[in-house]
């Protein structure tokens, strides 16, 4: 089974939790693990556990993508874990988000997908996944 990691800030509120899932859901008919910041923020290790657990992540992983509309700095670490590696990336922002430019010329980056809501994000990253044949 293959891997699929999705990055982005700690969530904040219920809209945050509805994002992630929404993303979940959009990988959901592929034969694959999902790991989202849902699942980091149930962690309940210490700061080292945590860093140490985010690094396996993005090297276990076969697709990584990376929600920009809030980005933050643990996001970047990973992202540049991610193009080390050199594990495929596809950035996912809100419609008039600022994705930096570092991120943009990332050679990881294979993608970058904005959307005005949950719906439209969903079936471009399902098309995205598909053209880009990752999983």
């Amino acid at each position: 089974m293959k891997n699929i990691l999705i990055l982005g800030s700690l969530p904040k509120n219920e809209d945050d939790k509805i994002l992630y899932n929404s993303i979940v859901e959009a990988c959901s008919n592929l034969d694959v693990k999902v790991n989202s910041p849902l699942d980091t923020a149930k962690f309940k290790g210490t700061e080292k556990e945590r860093y140490e657990l985010a690094f396996k992540k993005v090297k276990e992983a076969d697709l990584i993508i990376g929600e920009q509309s809030s980005p933050s700095t643990g996001q970047g670490m990973e992202i540049r874990e991610a193009a080390i590696l050199g594990k495929p990336l596809i950035i996912v922002a809100k419609e008039g988000s600022i994705v930096s430019g570092l991120v943009k010329g990332c050679p990881a980056t294979k993608e970058i997908l904005y959307y005005n809501n949950i719906l439209e994000l969903k079936m471009k990253l399902k098309k995205s996944i598909e053209k880009l044949c990752l999983i």
